[in-house]
């Protein structure tokens, strides 16, 4: 069967990166994926030998370089943007080169390659909902949408000290350069946003220690493995109010349908499946995995305040999104973390 088109996916070798390439791929399409080394990208398609005949790679080691993209995009049809800077560097960076400089002429270089290739139809933007909010407590008498936008400015971003707030502003500003981009440019192509909030599932991306496991996954493990038995921290109290959940299969479908849909022309969607408790995580893990009772915390005050609300009818009515249950994206994520520490060790 012939491709259904080229898709370019920066950042393949991530964690949604990884479940938005299997979506495409899944779906008939060739998928050339981007990594800072060969070998890394190389690397990717030896984890899904399946696909190994639709799978092509372009190195690209720095987004920031002039040209960076100009040869990963040559033959595409549609693109997608993951790659990004991640939220939790493990020791004091300089918030302008490590986030803001990444994020942002990262994604205006990738559009200006997009001039080389009159092919391309559609470019999606993997966001987040930090573009949306970007307050530290939100208002939960608002009903959040996709026309809300954090108000964080580069210059407040350079000088934070809090790299959530950091991470969030470099997301917000590499969204708004995209939009720009699209407004002022009027490209033949049509742009839309994916803006997931925290994004669970069992982490299948290549990993070579389970520490390299991406935040949220690493959160839900944490509560399960003991980590938070005498009680969460300050930063786990915050997730759990705020962060919401999102199977990362739901993700990559609606990065794919966004793609492919007419109606998805020029907007942007929330990916937001529900709040999620402190004691309905607990619940469903004491219920689903014995082993892990006696590691769990005590749900308390992190439980008592009101949950923030957001409308994603447009994200279920347009792009026919049909949200995965919270039990069944944390029962999957844990029984697949728990194989995984016996594979990979702790």
């Amino acid at each position: 069967m012939p491709s259904r088109g080229v898709v370019l996916i920066t950042g393949i070798n991530g964690f949604i990166g990884t479940y938005t390439a299997l979506a495409f791929l899944d779906a008939g399409y060739t998928v050339r994926g981007t990594a800072r080394t060969a070998d890394r990208a190389k690397d990717w398609i030896t984890h899904f030998p399946a696909h190994k005949a639709a799978y092509e790679y372009a190195e690209v080691p720095d987004f920031v370089a002039p040209g960076a993209f100009n040869n990963a995009i040559k033959g595409c049809d549609i693109i997608v943007h993951v790659a990004s800077p991640i939220n939790t560097p493990t020791e004091k960076v300089d918030n302008e080169a490590y986030f803001l400089v990444p994020a942002v002429r990262g994604t205006r270089n990738l559009l200006e390659a997009t001039k080389l290739e009159p092919r391309i139809r559609r470019v999606v933007f993997t966001g987040t909902l930090g573009t949306v909010v970007g307050s530290a407590e939100l208002d939960p008498t608002k009903l959040y949408t996709e026309n809300d936008w954090n108000g964080a400015t580069y210059e407040e971003a350079k000088a934070s000290t809090e790299p959530r707030f950091v991470y969030r502003a470099s997301k917000t500003l590499a969204e708004r350069a995209f939009w720009d981009y699209i407004a002022q440019e009027k490209p033949a192509w049509a742009g839309a946003a994916i803006l997931p909030c925290g994004v669970f599932d069992p982490p299948i991306q290549p990993l070579s220690a389970l520490a390299a496991m991406n935040r949220s996954v690493a959160f839900w493990w944490n509560i399960a493995n003991g980590k938070f038995k005498g009680g969460l921290d300050a930063s786990a109290q915050h997730a759990i109010r705020h962060a919401g959940y999102v199977s990362a299969r739901d993700v990559a479908l609606a990065h794919l349908r966004a793609a492919e849909r007419d109606a998805a022309k020029n907007k942007r969607y929330l990916l937001i499946a529900g709040n999620c408790g402190l004691a309905e995580i607990v619940e469903i893990i004491q219920r689903n995995f014995p082993a892990f009772r006696d590691n769990l915390p005590t749900p308390g005050s992190e439980d008592q305040a009101p949950l923030a609300k957001f409308d994603t009818s447009k994200t279920q009515s347009e792009l026919g999104i049909e949200f995965m249950s919270l039990e069944k994206v944390l029962v999957d994520t844990i029984a697949s973390v728990a194989a995984l520490e016996k594979q990979l060790g702790s």
